[in-house]
């Protein structure tokens, strides 16, 4: 196995980041499967928790993946609308600083110091461009179905694969404090290991789906 880390995951679309939304977008997925909500499309929600996080290229061990999720978070979902999708990334956005077209980018000061890294949230299942040369709440800029150039309609519903921090209330996200749709009390963490000792080993290939970047007018960042 190749070696998976997370130092770039607050900027980057990054394949560690997307090992937690796969498995939480399976898990919620298989829940539902043949109940009300079976037909909307799962979304999930990730946090770059750790800039340290390691999976080594070889044996990944548990200790590795309690370092990538560090919190004893458990896995719920809601249902949220399209608009309620484009008002939490741009909630989640006001994480970078402003930056013209052309300035210099350094990711060491790319984000704001006052917004945690665990107050970014990626979500996996829609495609969206973070324009950081736009004022906060005017960054989504695309955001799209995936693999298609189908706008995301606002009063479209999605399930939303979310950690019960979130969904209580914390940080203050926008539009996520609802009933749950899912909630079986299962840590994530232990669900990261299940999934792995499941397939024996952490592929990207299984999992690494690009679907967000950072843009300044349509041109990305990286």
């Amino acid at each position: 196995m190749q070696e998976l880390s997370a130092v770039e995951s607050r900027y980057k679309d990054t394949p560690i980041l997307d090992y937690i939304n796969k498995v939480q977008t399976d898990v919620v997925t298989a829940a539902l499967a043949g109940g009300t909500y079976a037909s909307l499309p799962v979304l999930s929600i990730a946090a770059p928790f750790s800039r340290t996080a390691l999976f080594p290229a070889g044996q990944v061990r548990i200790k590795d993946v309690a370092g990538l999720y560090i919190y004893d978070n458990t896995l719920e979902a809601v249902v949220l609308t399209g608009a309620e999708v484009r008002a939490y990334l741009e909630y989640s956005a006001k994480y970078f600083v402003t930056l013209a077209p052309g300035a210099p980018v350094d990711p060491a000061t790319i984000s704001d110091p006052a917004v945690p890294d665990y107050n970014y949230d990626t979500l996996s299942g829609i495609e969206y461009d973070i324009d950081i040369s736009k004022p906060v709440g005017q960054r989504i800029t695309r955001l799209v179905h995936p693999g298609t150039t189908t706008p995301v309609g606002d009063a479209e519903q999605f399930v939303v694969a979310v950690n019960n921090y979130r969904r209580s209330g914390g940080g203050n996200f926008p539009g996520i404090v609802k009933t749950q749709v899912y909630n079986a009390q299962q840590e994530i963490r232990q669900l990261l290991i299940d999934w792995a000792q499941a397939k024996g080993a952490i592929d990207p290939a299984d999992f690494f789906t690009p679907n967000w970047r950072l843009v300044r007018e349509g041109t990305p960042v990286f």
